[in-house]
């Protein structure tokens, strides 16, 4: 069974994807966070993993899996993360 994250949890993860995805734009980390400000953690994710396979940005495995679970628990589409393992960084 899958227990939801605390928002202190959530934030945690979101701030350790945008830690690891070297290459996101100054203005993509704000909008994330400004989502995470105001509770928004399904947008917030969704906006993030949208940037960080728009831009490339590959992530270690960890990473990922730990997004996937993340997106799992907020309801979020499974796509957003499947499309992340095409630029991981032991693909």
């Amino acid at each position: 069974m899958t227990t939801t994250p605390t928002p202190e949890q959530m934030t945690v993860r979101l701030h350790k994807a945008m830690d690891a995805a070297v290459g996101l734009t100054p203005d993509d980390i704000s909008n994330v966070q400004s989502l995470i400000d105001v509770g928004e953690w399904l947008v917030a994710f969704e906006t993030l993993c949208t940037q960080i396979y728009e831009w490339e940005i590959g992530l270690e495995p960890d990473v990922i899996r730990d997004l996937e679970g993340l997106g799992a628990v907020l309801g979020a589409r499974r796509e957003l993360t499947d499309h992340l393992w095409e630029d991981a960084a032991d693909a």
